[in-house]
């Protein structure tokens, strides 16, 4: 009897508690019955709660609502416009349920990178009556154009960022430890599209085009039976190694062309390089150099771009660890890494930079001497004075990686404020911050220097390399952004990387174009496999894009 009556007291229960769902399940559907009518484009996401993203190529705009249309009220209650006022006469509107379609007319074209707006009022309203609570206003921005199609209007408003190509000498094709060798044709080819592209008004490239720092640590830098003695020879052996030659080709006829300025900012691998060795290698280059191994350029005053290094406590200038150098603690990482990829060529970039990722110093260096070691299975003595330096940086003798580590672990976070202000850190940060963040993706970085109302001069745009790691992203999320952080990625072979490679950034600045928006792009340059050619060709493919209000 006892468990009949406990059946039956879970029946009664699991019937009312179906009972109770039931009637909130009615109550809810009661409450969500609609007050207003609302509106959406259709086919497009509304990007951070405030735009719609359409292709400028789009020959129509279709209106979804929230409910079937009284196509009596259409006329006259629903205008197109940009910044240059009402576009009424360059469309028609058909109808249809639910549907609104506003067709161009054979004259009119979208421009790329523009703000167009639909604007309802509350004299549109739905076969029930239902009505907007207020004129509505439905936001529009069109995307980039392609950078081989040309703009019939606004002729060279387009700058093109790359970053962190990572070309190494004859050596390191030959031993395998080069980051670059794999991706020469396709630089060579986006270098070809600068050269003919009517768009394009800078080529900037947020450093580390040389790679001084992945030398395997057993291998001297500077080897006179290569004829590299300093670091100017170094250089001048990557612009002229097989792999690299052609590149550089095309750089000093981009360069000396007169047409579109080729424009450097140092990174942390190429911070020994200097602005009369670069203009030696390229004739007609601008440099944009600061602080020694560091650099920033701003092509208006909304825009900056800079490797991000400065940042990253691991990887700037550290002159004051030990005085008369100024290679930081990532240079002998990079040597130990480069030692294990001449080895057993693989490592993927992300898990390295990871590595790193510790609270300080010690612990930082720890994990990413520990990591590469287990990695790679190296036997490292680590007390052995084996890191061959023959004069790089002015470091005679070689060095053991305790050694190394010891010399900074002394004062390099006492000295940090100091090292800050000698690196020209607009806005001094702390060190558990340059840690962390200069071994994730600088985004943190970026807006705490130029975004926030505390730096000492605020930017819309902020361009960063270093990281390898892609992205767009804008300072605060939400509608309410007032910044964009963007990164170029990197053209590192594709095997040592977690991440997509190939990578770049197109900015075109409002001023430039005529648009009430900057517009920021960043692409991947792949071939073009399934174009049916029996010699593919590489195509830019669009990744994500955002855009922002010009400064006045």
């Amino acid at each position: 009897m006892k468990r009949r009556h406990i059946v039956q007291f879970v029946f009664v229960t699991a019937l009312l508690s179906l009972f109770v769902l039931l009637q909130s399940c009615k109550k809810k559907e009661s409450q969500e019955e609609p007050l207003y009518l609302t509106a959406d484009i259709a086919g497009s996401v509304i990007q951070n709660g405030l735009y719609y993203p359409l292709s400028y190529q789009e020959r129509s705009v279709e209106i979804d609502f929230s409910a079937p249309l009284d196509s009596s009220s259409i006329q006259g209650n629903i205008s197109f416009s940009d910044k240059n006022g009402a576009l009424d006469s360059v469309y028609k509107l058909t109808s249809s349920g639910r549907k609104i379609i506003m067709a161009f007319k054979a004259g009119f074209r979208l421009n790329d990178g523009w703000r167009y707006l639909v604007t309802m009022n509350t004299a549109l309203k739905s076969t029930s009556g239902l009505t907007f609570p207020s004129n509505t206003v439905i936001e529009i921005r069109t995307s980039a154009k392609h950078l081989l199609i040309d703009n019939d209007t606004v002729k060279r408003n387009s700058i093109i960022c790359i970053s962190d190509i990572h070309m190494g000498d004859s050596r390191s094709a030959a031993s395998g430890y080069c980051w670059f060798s794999k991706n020469a044709a396709a630089l060579e080819s986006l270098l070809n599209v600068v050269l003919t592209s009517e768009q394009v008004r800078q080529l900037v490239i947020l450093g580390d085009l040389f790679d001084e720092w992945v030398v395997p640590y057993r291998v001297p830098p500077f080897d006179p039976a290569s004829g590299i003695y300093n670091s100017r020879d170094y250089f001048v052996a990557i612009a002229n190694s097989a792999v690299n030659i052609n590149v550089f080709n095309k750089l000093k006829a981009i360069a000396s062309g007169g047409v579109v300025q080729l424009i450097y900012v140092p990174g942390n691998h190429d911070m020994l390089l200097t602005k009369e060795i670069l203009q030696e290698i390229i004739p007609g280059v601008i440099w944009k150099g600061d602080s020694t191994g560091l650099g920033h350029y701003s092509p208006l005053n909304e825009i900056i771009m800079e490797h991000g290094h400065r940042f990253d406590f691991f990887n700037c200038p550290q002159p004051l660890s030990n005085p008369g150098h100024i290679l930081p603690p990532g240079y002998f990482i990079s040597r130990l890494d480069a030692e294990g990829l001449m080895e057993h060529h693989s490592i993927k970039q992300q898990e390295l930079k990871s590595a790193t990722g510790k609270v300080e110093f010690l612990a930082a260096w720890t994990a990413a001497y520990e990591y590469l070691k287990i990695h790679y299975s190296l036997t490292v003595a680590a007390d052995s004075s084996n890191i061959l330096m023959r004069g790089i940086d002015n470091y005679q003798g070689p060095l053991s990686f305790n050694g190394t580590r010891d010399m900074y672990a002394g004062n390099i976070e006492d000295s940090w404020p100091a090292t800050q202000i000698r690196n020209a850190v607009p806005l001094a940060m702390p060190v558990l911050m340059a840690i962390l963040d200069g071994s994730s993706d600088l985004s943190l970085a970026a807006s705490y220097e130029y975004m926030i109302s505390q730096a000492p001069t605020l930017y819309k745009i902020v361009a960063f390399g270093h990281t390898h790691n892609p992205m767009i992203k804008v300072y605060p999320p939400g509608k309410q952004y007032t910044g964009i952080y963007a990164n170029t990625g990197s053209w590192v072979n594709a095997e040592l990387s977690s991440k997509q490679v190939r990578t770049f950034l197109v900015i075109k600045p409002g001023e430039w174009t005529g648009s009430d928006l900057d517009l920021v792009s960043l692409f991947q340059y792949n071939l073009d496999s399934g174009s049916g050619n029996p010699a593919p060709e590489f195509l830019p493919v669009l990744i994500s894009e955002e855009s922002i209000e010009r400064g006045n």
